[in-house]
């Protein structure tokens, strides 16, 4: 006599054991992240530290976490999504990463947000120097964040939820983890293009590269390095909007036909 079959769960990851961390253990992974972040913010707020020292301290931090986890549950490196990908979703990380931050940057522009947000986030990424800004708020969120949101925390839940539900649920955590008003809607909607990239990729790296390069180009073209670049995109806003909107939809094209 045969046994009646188990209903089967949706998983978006199918490599079976390793492929994930326990969501419970994802969950944990996620608050201790988050805590540690706030934890060294006020340090480094109370010790005088300079905010961009403060945020690599505390994203260096958030990415020894679901390493430990993984380790101590002996786990692959595969668990938190670092693996290899296709070629063809790194170039529809290219593609998305290049472009996406301007579709992002005029969506900000029709928000009522107040000039005073806005000219803070500037100060932040045009008054130090280049080098340090690119690694403090390029390099380093892009692998540590990815790690944790797209590694840890969307495949775990993957194995509990519909693709889907995986994605939008870690792209809602991840903008709400940015506590900012002002890169609420930009941050999720790039979480999305993140998760979707992941997903298709089995694997964090495009999301990695997707992620540090919207964050470098924002970066680059604030303070104006290229002058070229960003002088084009001053003088023809809307041919720019119209080949980085063309550019973002064959990278989601691109995701839509790579791999599953």
């Amino acid at each position: 006599m045969t046994s009646p079959s188990e209903p089967r769960t949706p998983r978006l990851y199918h490599a079976g054991a390793g492929s994930a961390l326990p969501p419970n253990v994802a969950l944990g992974v996620l608050f201790a992240g988050v805590a540690s972040m706030l934890v060294i913010g006020v340090v480094g707020q109370q010790a005088r530290l300079p905010l961009l020292v403060t945020l690599v301290l505390a994203s260096v931090t958030m990415l020894a976490i679901p390493v430990v986890a993984m380790i101590r549950l002996d786990e692959r490196r595969t668990a938190l999504g670092l693996r290899w990908p296709d070629r063809r979703l790194l170039i529809a990380a290219a593609l998305i990463g290049t472009t996406a931050w301007y579709l992002n940057v005029r969506l900000v522009s029709l928000l009522p947000f107040e000039g005073g947000q806005l000219r803070s986030l500037d100060r932040v990424v045009t008054e130090p120097p280049l080098i340090i800004v690119l690694l403090a708020i390029a390099v380093v969120p892009a692998i540590c964040e990815e790690v944790l949101f797209r590694g840890a925390v969307q495949r775990s839940l993957a194995t509990r939820l519909f693709p889907i539900g995986a994605v939008v649920l870690t792209s809602l955590l991840f903008a709400g983890y940015h506590m900012s008003l002002v890169q609420l809607i930009p941050t999720f909607t790039l979480a999305l293009a993140l998760g979707a990239l992941a997903h298709r990729a089995d694997s964090v790296v495009p999301a990695m590269l997707a992620h540090f390069l919207n964050n470098a180009m924002a970066i680059l073209v604030a303070r104006r390095q290229p002058e070229g670049l960003a002088g084009a995109l001053d003088a023809h806003p809307t041919l720019a909007l119209a080949g980085c909107a063309a550019a973002t939809v064959l990278g989601l094209a691109l995701i839509a036909k790579g791999p599953a």
